[in-house]
C-alpha cells in the first residue's frame, strides 16, 4: 500500500473521533481529580507537578467553559501537534514516508491517541515535551550540525525537559537517556558550555517542585517512593500487567513491530544513521526496562512507560519503509488505526448503552468491578442529591449545605459534578494517604464547625461504610438515601446519601 503525503487527513480524523469520545463520556476518577488541581492552583501538588492544572486552565478559559469536552481539549490539541511532531522527526531522520508511517503508528497507539491524547491527564503535557525534546535532540546529534544550531538547540532541549518534568516526573529520564548518550558515544558535548546551561535551565523550571517539597517535608517524594521502593517479594500479578499492559496500550499491532523493528535494527538491517538509532533507543529502553524490572517487586502502572515508546514509533517507521516486504507490513500499521478506531466505537456503546453493569449485581456493591462506570453520566446524580436537601431541608431534618468524603475518589467526582454546580461546600476528611490534594485544599474551603450536619455520599461500586469512617465524629448517622442509576433500563450503581449529626470535632485528636 503506498503511502502519500496526506499527514492533515491522518491529524483530521483522529482529532475528530477523540472529539467525538470527549463529548460523549463523563470524566473519569483521574481526570476529575485533575479539574479539581485546576481549580486550586499550586505550584506542585500531592501527586503530580502542575501543568496538567495550567492545561485546563488555558482550554477552559480560565475555568469559563468547565464543560467535559473544553476540559479535555488541551490532549486533544496537543496531539494533533505531536502527531505532526512525529511526522517531522520521521521526514527529518529518514524520509517523508517514514514520517507518514510514524504518526499513523502514533495515532493507533492506545496510550498515546487516548490516554495522553483524549483524557486529560499529565500524561498530556508530559508527552508533548517528551516528543518536542526528542525532536531537539535529534538535531543535537546530526551529523554536520552547525555549533551555532546545536546550542540552540541544547537550550530548547533544557527547556523543554524541564517542561516536561513540570508534567511528570518522568520527564527526567529525557536527561537520564541523553547522559547516557554522551557519556557512551559522544563524550565531546562535555566540552560545550551550552550542554550546563541547559541543564541549568531545566533546574530552573522545575525548581518550583523542590521548593514546594521543602515546605511540605518532600511529601511528593514519599509518596512516589513508597510506590517503587523494592521492599516486597517477587510481585508475579505486577509484571504480568505491566507486560499486557504496554502490549495492549501501545496497540498489539505496534507492539509487534516495534519487536520486529529493534531486531532488524540489531541486526544492522536498516538504514539509519547510527547517532540517531542510539539516541532513540536511550530515550526508550531504559524507561521501559526499568518498569520492567520495579514490576517484578512492586505494583506499577502500564502507562508510565508509554513515552519510552514514541522513540521505538520513529525507529519502526525507518524499519518498515526500508524493508522490501514493505506494502504488506505498512498494511499491518493501517489495521492497527482500524483496531483503535473500532476501540473507540465499541467502549461509547458499552459505557453508554450496556444494559445493565459488567460488575456485580449485589444491591450493596452494585456495579464493582464495572470500568465502564467511572465514565458513566455523573450528572445523573445532581438533581437527585438536591431533591434529597431540598426535602431534608423542608422537613426540618437539617438545613446543612454541608458534603464530605473519605478518598480521593470518589470525591472528585462529587465535588466536582454535584458540589460545585450545587453551590454547597465540601471537604474531605480522612488519612492523607486518602484524600491526597484535598488535604491542602481543605485550608482553603470552608470548614465544618463543632455542631454542623453533613452528608456523606458514597456510590455502590466502592462502597463505604460511613458507620465505620466517621461513627465517633458525628453523634448520628441516619440511614441512607438510595439513588439508584440506570443504563439501558436497568440497574447499574446506586449512590448512597447518608444523613450525619452533630459533627464532633474533638474526635479527631
Amino acid at each position: 500500500m503506498v503511502l502519500k503525503n496526506n499527514i492533515s487527513t491522518i491529524i483530521l480524523f483522529a482529532t475528530l473521533i477523540r472529539c467525538i469520545v470527549a463529548l460523549s463520556v463523563s470524566l473519569g476518577n483521574d481526570e476529575i481529580y485533575y479539574l479539581t488541581y485546576a481549580r486550586h492552583l499550586q505550584w506542585n501538588y500531592f501527586d503530580h507537578p502542575p501543568l496538567v492544572a495550567l492545561l485546563i486552565r488555558v482550554t477552559t478559559f480560565n475555568l469559563t467553559y468547565t464543560s467535559d469536552f473544553f476540559i479535555r481539549l488541551g490532549p486533544i490539541i496537543l496531539s494533533a501537534v505531536n502527531t505532526f511532531l512525529m511526522y517531522l522527526i520521521g521526514n527529518k531522520i529518514k524520509n517523508q514516508q517514514a514520517g507518514l508511517v510514524a504518526a499513523l503508528l502514533y495515532s493507533s497507539s492506545i496510550y498515546s491517541s487516548i490516554i495522553a491524547g483524549l483524557f486529560i491527564m499529565p500524561d498530556a503535557p508530559q508527552l508533548f515535551f517528551w516528543i518536542l525534546s526528542l525532536y531537539f535532540l535529534t538535531v543535537v546529534v546530526k551529523e554536520g550540525s552547525s555549533s551555532k544550531i546545536v546550542n540552540q538547540s541544547l537550550l530548547w532541549f533544557g527547556a523543554t525537559a524541564g517542561l516536561c518534568v513540570m508534567s511528570k516526573v518522568h520527564g527526567v529520564f529525557l536527561w537520564l537517556g541523553f547522559g547516557l548518550y554522551i557519556i557512551v558515544y559522544d563524550r565531546k558535548l562535555f566540552s560545550k558550555p551550552f550542554l550546563y546551561l541547559s541543564a541549568l535551565l531545566t533546574l530552573i523550571i522545575i525548581s518550583p517542585i523542590l521548593l514546594w517539597n521543602i515546605e511540605n517535608d518532600f511529601i511528593t517524594y514519599t509518596f512516589h517512593s513508597n510506590r517503587i521502593v523494592i521492599n516486597q517479594g517477587v510481585n508475579f500479578n505486577s509484571f504480568m500487567r505491566e507486560c499486557l499492559g504496554g502490549f495492549l496500550y501501545n496497540n498489539p499491532m505496534n507492539y509487534g513491530l516495534i519487536f520486529l523493528g529493534l531486531f532488524a535494527f540489531f541486526k544492522n538491517k536498516v538504514s539509519l544513521s547510527l547517532n540517531y538509532t542510539r539516541l532513540f533507543l536511550l530515550m526508550s529502553l531504559p524507561l521501559i526496562i526499568l518498569l520492567l524490572g520495579l514490576s517484578f517487586f512492586r505494583d506499577t502502572l502500564p502507562h508510565w512507560s508509554g513515552p519510552g515508546y514514541t522513540a521505538l514509533i520513529l525507529l519502526v517507521a525507518c524499519f518498515l519503509v526500508d524493508i522490501k516486504t514493505n506494502s504488506r507490513l505498512v498494511n499491518l500499521v493501517w489495521i492497527a488505526n482500524i483496531l483503535i478506531v473500532l476501540v473507540c466505537f465499541f467502549g461509547l456503546l458499552f459505557v453508554n448503552f450496556y444494559p445493565g453493569t459488567l460488575g456485580s449485581n449485589k444491591e450493596i456493591n452494585l456495579g464493582q468491578g464495572d470500568v465502564t462506570l467511572d465514565l458513566y453520566d455523573w450528572n445523573y446524580f445532581k438533581k437527585e442529591v438536591k431533591r434529597v436537601c431540598y426535602w431534608d431541608n423542608k422537613s426540618g431534618k437539617t438545613s446543612t449545605n454541608f458534603i464530605v468524603n473519605n478518598k480521593w475518589f470518589p470525591a472528585a467526582h462529587i465535588d466536582n459534578y454535584i458540589v460545585q454546580p450545587l453551590g454547597m461546600n465540601f471537604v474531605a476528611i480522612g488519612e492523607l494517604n486518602d484524600i491526597h490534594t484535598y488535604f491542602w485544599i481543605n485550608q482553603q474551603r470552608k470548614v465544618l464547625k463543632p455542631g454542623d450536619d453533613a452528608y456523606f455520599i458514597t456510590i455502590s461500586n466502592s462502597f463505604k461504610d460511613p458507620n465505620l469512617i466517621y461513627g465517633k465524629l458525628f453523634a448520628e448517622i441516619h440511614s441512607p438515601v438510595v439513588i439508584c442509576q440506570f443504563r439501558s433500563g436497568k440497574p447499574v450503581r446506586n449512590m448512597l446519601v447518608y444523613l450525619m449529626k452533630d459533627f464532633n470535632p474533638e474526635a479527631l485528636k
